[in-house]
């Protein structure tokens, strides 16, 4: 594998997300939980009508408080207009920023944290944009996990907030509490069974957004979905985490359902297409970013039912960042050579799952 760049900004962070190497049975279906917090400053006007002086203003006012937090130390501020491209499509890939954020053109920043399983937005739809990111379904855990960001920010920053309304933001679906709580769900048996068309349209109906891999207009890869809770207008916290949590059970017993369906109705065809996944990542010599992901679903179904021995979850997850098209060009995997990139996750990928094994009978 290719070390990280040492010239560039980015190797100050870890190699992978915290999240991407953790995480056991509690995250076969619902492989991570985010929970976002949205903030604006007093007398600052929202970033889409900021011009440059103002954008310039609230970034430095926010790096300045963010580099006096206790734990600064363990994260880098990053002005996203200093990075190339490349850079901010691996933060993106990461999950430390936004596709948002990344294509913006205005300055704008993010500090994140080293372990990358925390972030602080600056300038993106919001003034300020706090993420929590954890393994498994734990919106509790995440939302406890940034109540010392959050109370050191509310010390130094004077953010605008109703009495009536709560918390004003960008956005008017997310005032009142600001929070929103989202599941990264990896949902292979209801996508099999057909079971995701009823799911999506009850989420729908229930009040949640169902997104791509990418999050807002990105496609589906790897039968991984994205649940996003939407406007309550709450000013507590607790509704949304309590309503994502809730989701997120409901989503774990569907699709768990659906793989006994599929174990107990079409075992041939449930275990070709594990077996068919492994054998290919195997002996494969180019493989497409879709590609991939749509493999490594198959073979994370296979290890969560038991199928497959010699690997587990935290590579598969590890790899996802590691193949990933920014990853790879930003690693060097560039196209000097015809389909360069898709020849290295091949090479990539008959290297780490060599030594795994079929066992499904």
């Amino acid at each position: 594998m290719a070390g990280v760049p040492v010239n560039s900004p980015l190797s100050l962070l870890s190699e992978f997300p915290a999240w991407a190497q953790s995480g056991g049975d509690e995250a076969a279906v619902v492989l991570t939980t985010r929970v976002r917090v949205a903030r604006n400053l007093r007398g600052e006007v929202f970033p889409a009508r900021m011009d440059t002086e103002g954008r310039i203003r609230v970034m430095r006012e926010a790096a300045r408080v963010i580099s006096s937090l206790p734990d600064s130390e363990d994260g880098v501020f990053f002005s996203l207009a200093a990075l190339t491209p490349v850079e901010n499509a691996v933060l993106v890939e990461r999950r430390a920023i936004s596709p948002q954020l990344a294509r913006d053109e205005h300055p704008r920043g993010v500090f994140a944290w080293k372990r990358l399983d925390r972030a602080i937005m600056v300038c993106e739809e919001d003034h300020v944009r706090v993420t929590e990111i954890v393994p498994g379904l734990a919106p509790v855990t995440a939302w406890q996990n940034i109540q010392p960001v959050l109370a050191d920010l509310d010390e130094h920053l004077v953010f605008v907030r109703d009495e009536e309304l709560g918390f004003l933001t960008a956005c008017p679906a997310n005032i009142g509490s600001a929070v929103r709580a989202s599941l990264f769900c990896h949902l292979p048996g209801l996508v099999a069974t057909k079971g995701i068309e009823a799911l999506a349209s009850h989420v729908s109906d229930a009040g949640f957004t169902v997104r791509g891999f990418w999050g807002e207009g990105s496609d589906v890869l790897g039968n991984t979905f994205q649940f996003t809770d939407g406007p309550g207008l709450s000013h507590h916290a607790s509704d949304s985490l309590s309503r994502i949590e809730i989701l997120g059970q409901e989503i774990m017993e569907r699709e768990a359902m659906a793989r006994i369906e599929l174990q107990s109705q079409r075992p041939a065809l449930l275990k070709d297409k594990i077996a068919r996944a492994l054998a290919v990542l195997q002996a494969c010599r180019a493989l497409s970013g879709g590609e991939t992901m749509a493999l490594f679903s198959g073979v994370r179904l296979g290890l969560d039912i038991g199928w497959i021995e010699g690997l587990n979850r935290e590579t598969i997850s590890m790899l996802t960042y590691e193949l990933g098209k920014a990853h790879l060009k930003w690693r060097g995997y560039n196209d000097s050579i015809p389909d360069g990139r898709l020849i290295r996750r091949a090479e990539r990928a008959r290297e780490v799952f060599a030594s795994a094994r079929f066992i499904g009978g």
